[in-house]
């Protein structure tokens, strides 16, 4: 299996970030993600038209453990869903006791179908001085989901948000 990172660079969130409280317990560890947004251009380089058909592709690093349904609902209903992902999240105990989302560097808002998720499972395994022998090697399962974007919104600091409406 592929090397996969426990720094919480990029993180998901099955919600709207705007909408939403999230808890760290609802998130997943983002592994990588990619996207490509592409418009007609003239013959000088300006672009015109709507954007183009983009996938989104986000593989997320899981345990076997049940908190995937709700995608798998979201695949089933094929209606329109919205995902979050930020970077450099920052999460705070709130006065009940639960660890909620309370900063970030940046984001995205993801607004699409979720049209396939596929799973690999696997072993991995950190050197001895990482992790106690009990965490040493654990059944992993790795989550690839592809997105038929609708939009994206993107947020950056200052309150700045900037949505992209995607031709589809």
């Amino acid at each position: 299996m592929q090397n996969i990172s426990n720094y919480l660079k990029a993180t998901l969130f099955f919600d709207d970030i705007n909408e939403t409280k999230v808890k760290r317990e609802n998130s997943f560890t983002i592994q990588q993600f990619h996207y490509e947004c592409t418009r007609k251009r003239n013959n000088t380089g300006m672009p015109y038209g709507p954007t183009m058909t983009t996938l989104l592709q986000i593989e997320i690093k899981s345990l076997p453990n049940g908190y995937l349904k709700e995608l798998y609902k979201r695949l089933d209903e094929q209606t329109e869903s919205q995902f979050s992902v930020v970077f450099n999240a920052t999460f705070r105990t709130d006065d009940y006791g639960e660890n909620m989302l309370s900063d970030y560097d940046s984001g995205l808002i993801i607004t699409g179908y979720v049209i396939s998720v596929d799973e690999t499972f696997g072993i991995w395994s950190e050197p001895e001085a990482v992790l106690p022998q009990e965490e040493r090697t654990t059944d992993l399962m790795m989550t690839n989901i592809k997105l038929l974007t609708k939009s994206i919104t993107y947020i950056g600091c200052d309150s700045y948000q900037k949505r992209l409406y995607i031709n589809f």
